[in-house]
């Protein structure tokens, strides 16, 4: 075997590979991958690309100081005692990196949770257990200990950890754990082939053959990983436009039931205007076009903030919202019918309404509510829809000319047996500040929320012993609304 080695070496080792630019030529790759996967960072924000461009970062620099009578040689002759002195810490760190970079790219969390942290555990402990070492070599200015560390403790834990590991990436349900197997298999054997020439002297007693060996087998190991990274690329691109496909459709069909339901509006309305006389059903048409009507810019702008999400990339926000404005959609459709509702029902519509609406806000606004603990909500009756045009002037008129600390609180109290009281308080630029931006646009917008409100509440008080009201409090910061509603 020794004269086989020496033959090999006399044969394609002229000189060292630090002295004829093969080290060079490995470092260069290197360099050019740690650069594109970085950029790959910041364009993905996927934590496999940080962890491989971190790992061959330290790979660069356990070994960009090995080069000899080249540029590069001359660059590092001032740190080249250091990063030869901290040398082991920097191969064993580059090599846990690598783990955490095959552990995420192979999704080892959910394929492999438990051994995912066990494994980590061990990894970390080795870690600290290298620093200790690298510490201890920094201080003494002597890598004794560090290489101790390194012969004694972790090659034969890593080696152990790699030969389970291939075990647990075969075994994963994942297309491109072939471009892992390989890589991994060749970097493992040009490492452990390294160590045996280099530090156990078997083979041969030429050290410039191991490192032959391994700089041969970084080259192999990052071209097929450089591969893996590119098929996982080209996988997650496929999985994003069908999900943008699928959320295209949806919302397609969301127009289209839009369109179906205010056409069944319009027919109900025109067969109600020429058939009903009564005023209760007149009421109940009122209610049916005021939900019809109610809300063209809030769907509007709910609809191009999804879109907006899906054109971002943001597939799981805009799965997230476009599944609350499907709700919020069919509560008003259920809610055509009904003159009355429960309070709670309309506490959820409202929230619903709120976290749709908020979308414009990037959520900066500040919702809550607040109730009293005697009242029961699930038996106290208001009109459908009924706190929705107080919350949108507030929305409207008071927080969108506002930059920052927007808030809307709404409170719920019982006025002895005989009043709900519901205050809308929000913290905007209040009422009279309002009225001048608004005579200054040329287009003014003329809300009828608030009108038809009140008739529907004089509509549902009409055979109660009390009447309704609503106050409107210019406060120091913002406007109070507070409607007093009987309860008989």
């Amino acid at each position: 075997m020794n004269i086989l080695f020496t033959y090999i070496s006399n044969l394609i080792l002229i000189s060292s590979p630090h002295q004829n630019g093969l080290l060079l030529f490995v470092l260069g790759i290197i360099f050019i991958l740690t650069l594109y996967h970085f950029l790959l960072y910041f364009q993905h924000k996927s934590s496999t690309y940080i962890y491989y461009a971190s790992y061959t970062l330290l790979l660069f620099l356990a070994y960009f100081t090995f080069t000899e009578n080249d540029f590069l040689s001359t660059l590092t002759k001032s740190v080249k005692s250091f990063f030869l002195l901290i040398h082991q810490f920097l191969v064993w760190s580059y090599n846990i990196l690598y783990y955490y970079f095959v552990f995420r790219f192979l999704n080892f969390t959910k394929h492999h949770p438990k051994n995912n942290k066990i494994i980590k555990k061990i990894l970390i402990s080795l870690f600290f257990l290298g620093l200790i070492g690298v510490l201890d070599a920094i201080i003494k200015q002597d890598e004794t200990l560090l290489a101790s560390l390194y012969i004694i403790v972790y090659v034969p834990v890593i080696i152990l950890l790699t030969i389970y590991c291939f075990y647990l990436v075969y075994n994963t349900p994942e297309k491109t754990k072939y471009y892992i197997l390989i890589g991994s298999f060749v970097l493992f054997l040009s490492s452990l082939l390294t160590i045996l020439i280099i530090d156990f002297k078997i083979f041969t007693t030429n050290p410039d053959i191991g490192f032959l060996i391994f700089y041969s087998g970084i080259v192999i190991e990052n071209i097929f990983f450089s591969l893996g990274l590119g098929l996982r690329q080209k996988e997650i691109l496929i999985e994003r436009n069908d999900a943008k496909n699928k959320l295209i459709q949806k919302l397609q069909e969301n127009e289209d039931l839009k369109e179906k339901v205010n056409l069944q509006l319009q027919e109900k309305i025109t067969v109600l205007s020429e058939q009903i006389q009564l005023r209760e059903e007149v009421e109940t048409l009122k209610l049916t076009a005021f939900k019809s009507q109610m809300n063209p810019h809030f769907i509007f702008n709910a609809l191009n903030s999804i879109k907006l999400y899906i054109v971002n990339n943001k597939s799981k926000k805009a799965a997230h919202y476009l599944n609350k404005f499907s709700k919020l959609i069919r509560k008003i459709l259920e809610a055509s019918d009904q003159i009355e509702t429960t309070l709670q029902e309309e506490l959820n519509t409202i929230r619903l309404y709120m976290s749709i609406e908020n979308i414009r806000f990037s959520n900066k606004i500040e919702f809550s509510i607040y109730t009293d603990e005697n009242i029961n909500l699930n038996t106290v009756k208001v009109p459908p829809l009924l706190l929705q045009p107080f919350v949108e002037n507030a929305i409207w008129h008071g927080l969108s000319s506002k930059k920052s600390n927007k808030k809307i609180e709404l409170i719920i109290y019982k006025i002895e047996n005989n009043f709900i009281e519901i205050i809308i308080v929000d913290n905007g630029i209040g009422r009279k500040a309002s009225a001048k931006i608004k005579s200054k646009k040329s287009i003014h917008r003329k809300s009828k929320g608030i009108n038809i409100i009140n008739e529907r509440l004089s509509d549902f008080t009409r055979n109660l012993k009390n009447e309704y009201s609503i106050t409107y409090q210019d406060l120091t910061e913002g406007t109070k609304v507070t409607l007093k509603i009987p309860l008989q």
